[in-house]
């Protein structure tokens, strides 16, 4: 439940900023086809008062569940050898000086995290092992208490995918609300989407390529239908997917 900053003090959440789903869009060659899924409520973020102490002791090489919140209200990291230990934490800053936006999705400005996680943290890259990074940060004033930055450990998704960006000849599920397209068996009935070619962007190029998607993707080669540019939570798209 919420409870009222103006009598307890104000309340702490965490930002799974991999929590945000996808914005990307698949599309038949000349036609696009955009969808949003939901993100993370509010009260799933929550971090208690015992995890926001916890949160001070953790350091580089901890391990955090999928939800980079632990269900525990006692503990923010988790053993590596738990079952539920999804992300390794590869950065880590107290105190960062940094405001999150008003509507907690992000920074006011994402540098700082690019500066910390390096430049493709989160980036749709076709062959890399899933990044990430969050914060807590205080709900009534918006400073940023810790931020962190985490790569997966390899054990699947909790829909079953493994946590790597697919690449050529690679399958998955384009509708899967995830943190990133991750790879899936070719047999499994949740395949949507093969990869039968990838067109990537020169980095430089990240921000905004979506929009030029349907040029890009005159560069696949193979029997491919859509398209699909992987746009990341930045707004970043690495690569364009050529897709059967």
């Amino acid at each position: 439940m919420n409870l009222n900053s103006e009598t307890l003090g104000p309340i702490r959440r965490i930002l799974a900023v991999g929590g945000v789903a996808l914005a990307g869009s698949i599309a038949l060659t000349g036609c696009g086809i955009l969808e949003d899924a939901a993100s993370d409520s509010a009260t799933d973020n929550e971090v208690s008062e015992e995890q926001v102490d916890a949160v001070a002791d953790a350091k580089v090489g901890d391990c955090l569940p999928e939800e980079m919140i632990s269900a525990d209200p006692s503990i923010f990291a988790v053993e590596c050898s738990d079952p539920t230990a999804f992300w390794t934490i590869t950065a880590f800053e107290a105190d960062p000086g940094l405001t999150a936006n008003t509507d907690g999705s992000s920074l006011t400005d994402p540098q700082p995290v690019f500066d910390m996680c390096g430049e493709t943290v989160g980036a749709q890259v076709p062959g890399a092992t899933w990044t990430d990074w969050s914060m807590i940060y205080d709900q009534t004033t918006y400073t940023v208490d810790y931020i962190f930055c985490v790569e997966s450990n390899g054990v699947p998704s909790s829909l079953g995918t493994n946590p790597v960006v697919p690449a050529a000849g690679d399958c998955f599920n384009s509708m899967a609300a995830e943190y990133q397209y991750g790879t899936l068996p070719c047999d499994s009935p949740d395949v949507d989407s093969t990869v039968v070619d990838v067109v990537e962007v020169d980095p430089a190029e990240w921000m905004g390529a979506d929009a030029n998607a349907e040029a890009l993707a005159a560069d696949c080669s193979g029997d491919y239908t859509a398209y699909l540019p992987a746009v990341d939570q930045f707004g970043r798209t690495a690569a364009v997917y050529c897709l059967a």
